[in-house]
């Protein structure tokens, strides 16, 4: 069978679909909170320790749920909690692009630039495009409330 060549009615459409649906992709991606500056303490594929250091409590102990988990945006920490009273740290920065994840549910870090979420446990990626599990934040409970070790 003879390979037909394309004609100027079935090109032309095609190039104006294509530059209408870039345009509109740029304007809608360039007023998504994706495309908001980032802190100047997000590392970029969250590198390196978290922002922050201070001495004072991050959260007393019942603000972060059993089996859920509380975002620290400020000092750029994930707090998670296991069913009794074990707390783990994590760099609140994403591993994919540096945005900072937003939330924790059921059993996953999630986070909103591109879909990556991470086990609330360890830290690895369990979905989207992040490949590198979020950098572990040394943490201790004292008198119910956690502190960085």
């Amino acid at each position: 069978m003879a390979q037909e060549t394309p004609t100027r009615r079935v090109v032309v459409p095609g190039i104006v679909v294509t530059v209408a649906g870039a345009g509109a992709g740029f304007a809608v991606a360039s007023t998504s909170s994706a495309a908001d500056p980032k802190p100047p303490t997000a590392a970029a594929n969250g590198g390196g320790d978290a922002p922050g250091g201070e001495d004072g409590p991050l959260v007393q102990l019942s603000d972060v749920p059993p089996d859920g988990g509380v975002v620290l945006s400020d000092a750029g920490i994930v707090l998670t909690r296991d069913s009794g009273d074990g707390i783990q740290g994590f760099s609140a920065v994403c591993t994919h692009q540096g945005c900072l994840v937003s939330s924790v549910a059921q059993g996953q870090i999630n986070c909103p630039c591109h879909g990556s979420s991470f086990d609330a446990r360890t830290g690895e990626p369990v979905a989207g495009p992040a490949r590198t599990k979020l950098p572990p934040v040394a943490v201790t409970v004292r008198d119910n409330a956690v502190f960085r070790a």
